[in-house]
């Protein structure tokens, strides 16, 4: 059986922008149209993503060209529809569009400016990560030894989202700025692309303690599809996926699980998990593994039901 599927994270955009790749007909994207269409997915979220080194100024630029590549050719193919409410993800489930969402990844490009926030609020972008692996204006991802926190800035912008309802995504963030954000909002937050650190122990997966606490609040999480976060690169596998999806399923995650691939952003690709396409065979698994009610939550209900919350 396949079923429809949310993902929460492609770096399509990122391709598109770096190397002029298409996102219709014949493209080497992993989650191309085409591609998309063959794993039945029906919501795609698309990062918006730059290299945090770049100075903030090009993020900036960078990140708007991403904002136009989404409206002028990815949704310009008519089978995308952009997607800013609750009403919109609705209306383009009943035309059998493709709901497509914008996210940021690594908020360096704002400028610790809730000014910039705000607009790119108004260009459609309805979620946010403070950070990718460095340290910017905002706080320290994963990837910074000193493991800081959230700044002064960072906090004044996660106020600001939560005025502005957009999503706040843990991913990448280091560990005492997930413990910030988490004594900030109320609400629930959510990881579009991360695995169980307890299963592998990567600083980008979660610990159990935050896994809880996002159930807790019924918020969300993504896993993903990154060899090196499922298991040693050469080594991961399908089994892997089952492996991390039990383990969340064992803390309780039945309603907040689901998948952020980070397909055209993944550094190691797992077999037969190396693309959009690659939904059809593993909601088949999903199905023969857990039962076609969990398997219809995993893949695409519970990420609507969070959409369908914190979306204006």
């Amino acid at each position: 059986m396949t079923l429809p599927v949310a993902d929460a994270h492609v770096d399509v955009l990122m391709r598109m922008s770096e190397e002029g790749a298409p996102f219709a007909g014949d493209s080497p994207l992993a989650a191309s149209l085409e591609r998309l269409q063959m794993g039945h997915v029906t919501t795609q979220v698309f990062a918006l993503f730059v290299w945090p080194r770049l100075p903030e100024t090009v993020q900036l630029e960078k990140v708007l060209q991403g904002i136009d590549l989404f409206y002028t050719e990815v949704a310009a193919t008519g089978r995308v529809q952009p997607v800013k409410s609750k009403q919109e993800y609705q209306a383009a489930a009943a035309s059998g569009k493709i709901a497509g969402l914008l996210s940021i990844e690594g908020a360096g490009c704002l400028r610790a400016q809730p000014h910039l926030l705000r607009v790119m609020y108004q260009l459609g972008v309805r979620g946010m990560g403070l950070t990718w692996n460095d340290a910017n204006a905002l706080a320290d991802g994963c990837g910074e030894p000193r493991n800081g926190g959230l700044t002064t800035a960072g906090r004044r912008i996660v106020q600001e989202m939560q005025h502005l309802g957009m999503w706040i995504d843990l991913a990448h963030l280091g560990d005492h700025g997930v413990r910030d954000v988490l004594d900030l909002v109320d609400g629930p937050v959510m990881a579009s692309h991360a695995n169980a650190r307890k299963v592998h122990a990567h600083r980008r997966n979660l610990p159990d303690e935050v896994i809880r606490e996002i159930v807790r609040r019924q918020g969300w999480i993504g896993i993903t599809f990154e060899g090196s976060f499922l298991n040693h690169p050469a080594a991961a596998s399908l089994d892997d996926v089952f492996r991390h999806l039990d383990h969340f399923l064992e803390l309780g995650a039945d309603d907040c699980l689901g998948f952020g691939s980070d397909f055209d952003g993944t550094s190691n690709a797992v077999p037969n998990l190396s693309s959009a396409a690659d939904y059809a065979r593993l909601s088949e698994a999903l199905v023969k593994r857990y039962g076609e009610g969990l398997a219809h939550k995993l893949c695409h209900q519970n990420f609507e039901r969070f959409l369908l919350k914190v979306l204006p």
